[in-house]
């Protein structure tokens, strides 16, 4: 993968998480191909964008604190790349801010749409389950 290939999908994440800690779900969904596909963990895929908005309206609300992306693994082929990584995010309820940060691993598929630029064609993401140890 070319290093401008490569910075390019790091630009995309970077503005991807600057929306989210925004608050600024039409952002996000921005920098989707118009037929994107989301995998939210135990629901149906979401196909579209309209799909992926509505879905994101309904959301309860929260406010996103902080998130940090770690161990990122980029490859593409051929105008397809694919972004692995890990998350934690810390987020607030109700001017609350939670103890427990949520943690878990998502994996992108991008395009190429335009030379060295890229959009999100596939989102999918898991969680981990929080134990409290008593």
């Amino acid at each position: 993968m070319s290093d401008s290939a490569q910075q390019g999908i790091l630009a995309v994440q970077q503005q991807w998480l600057e929306y989210e800690l925004d608050g600024n779900m039409t952002g996000v969904v921005s920098l989707c191909v118009d037929d994107v596909v989301w995998l939210p963990p135990n629901q149906q895929a979401l196909r579209g964008k309209n799909a992926v908005a509505a879905w994101l309206a309904v959301l309860p609300e929260h406010r996103i604190r902080r998130i940090e992306i770690t161990n990122v693994q980029i490859h593409d082929s051929g105008g397809l790349a694919y972004k692995m990584a890990d998350f934690t995010t810390w987020f607030e309820e109700a001017g609350q801010a939670s103890v427990e940060p949520v943690t878990g691993s998502h994996l992108w598929v991008l395009r190429e749409s335009l030379p060295e630029h890229w959009q999100v064609a596939v989102v999918a993401w898991s969680t981990a389950e929080h134990t409290n140890a008593a």
